[in-house]
């Protein structure tokens, strides 16, 4: 079976399309290679385009069939969404919305959507209960709270059944080497600690 990968060029999508591959599905990535990097597109055929372009999506939709759509096409950082907030609600907000159209239209399949435990702002109590309400605190955790709430939405208006991952910080390279981190600039968390400690043992 094959599975629609977007952002399938990224960390964690393509990390995603191994997985997948290695299960014996065939992950079909489509990524417009913004932030992406085409040789992190290895398990599967890369379809270029933007997923707020509704007739590309479903063209592609179309012509592979998917079973369901793995959704990691999103801008992640969390201190550009604040000095550019209306960048984060066109590219993850209404882009979304544009694919989640296209599945409605072509193949109301499942969709397993890439969200953030941003959208829980500061935690009530730690460790974080997952039924803890939202109350993102930055328009990036609010834009991934939004996907999620339309996503919902969609399922009951239309049966396209949805679910979000609340992951905190993803970071390295699978075991094997073949993938890994590659952001610039680097932003995350676990990245920066490792790379200061590197330096510092250099000195």
């Amino acid at each position: 079976m094959r599975v629609l990968v977007t952002g399938g060029a990224g960390h964690i999508g393509s990390h995603a399309c191994k997985a997948l591959a290695a299960a014996g599905y065939e992950p079909i990535v489509y990524d417009n290679l913004g932030r992406g990097h085409r040789w992190a597109v290895k398990w599967g055929p890369l379809e270029e385009g933007d997923i707020s372009d509704t007739p590309r999506v479903m063209e592609v939709i179309e012509r592979h069939q998917p079973a369901a759509l793995m959704h990691f096409a999103a801008y992640t950082y969390v201190g550009e969404s604040v000095t550019d907030p209306l960048l984060y609600y066109r590219n993850n907000v209404a882009a979304s919305a544009a694919l989640i159209d296209a599945v409605v239209k072509t193949n109301a399949m499942p969709i397993v959507f890439s969200s953030t435990a941003a959208i829980y702002g500061i935690p009530q109590t730690i460790p974080i209960p997952e039924d803890q309400p939202a109350a993102p605190v930055n328009p990036y955790g609010f834009t991934k709270h939004v996907i999620e709430r339309m996503l919902t939405d969609t399922d009951r208006a239309c049966g396209v059944r949805s679910v979000s991952l609340r992951y905190f910080n993803a970071a390295g390279a699978d075991p094997a080497g073949e993938i890994g981190e590659a952001h610039d600039p680097e932003t995350h968390l676990i990245p920066l600690v490792l790379a200061a400690a590197k330096k510092r043992h250099l000195r």
